[in-house]
């Protein structure tokens, strides 16, 4: 009986631990239109600590795109998305435990810095 008890209540106990949130979705619409949050005409977003972004490519054009922070932005930590080719399947999950601003920008290794200077926004985690 006692086993039981203590089956039932684990099981209440996690149901009511909150279930894995889904984490807001960034996509890469492109190099003229730059990053935004799913669902909004904004690149800027705020989650709670220990939060998750998604970064998605959704450039009609093919081009690949990444999402890392601004160089030399500070802290409170850095990321750094793989290239992301243009796949709506393909997310790149980032887990953001540390309280602070983190200003995001799409960077390709191969030169292309109007890629950091039309694609960027900011993550406010508090």
């Amino acid at each position: 009986m006692r086993r039981l008890l203590l089956l039932l209540m684990l099981g209440a106990l996690v149901s009511c631990q909150p279930s894995s949130s889904s984490c807001v979705v960034i996509e890469a619409l492109g190099i003229d239109r730059g990053f935004r949050v799913q669902g909004t005409n904004s690149a800027d977003v705020t989650i709670r600590q220990g939060g998750c972004i998604e970064f998605v490519n959704v450039d009609p054009t093919g081009t690949v795109h990444l999402a890392q922070t601004k160089p030399n932005s500070g802290p409170p930590k850095d990321f750094n998305t793989p290239n992301l080719l243009p796949d709506p399947a393909q997310k790149e999950r980032v887990v953001l435990n540390l309280a602070g601003e983190y200003e995001y920008i799409c960077s390709l290794n191969t030169g292309n810095v109007v890629h950091a200077r039309t694609m960027y926004g900011k993550i406010t985690v508090r």
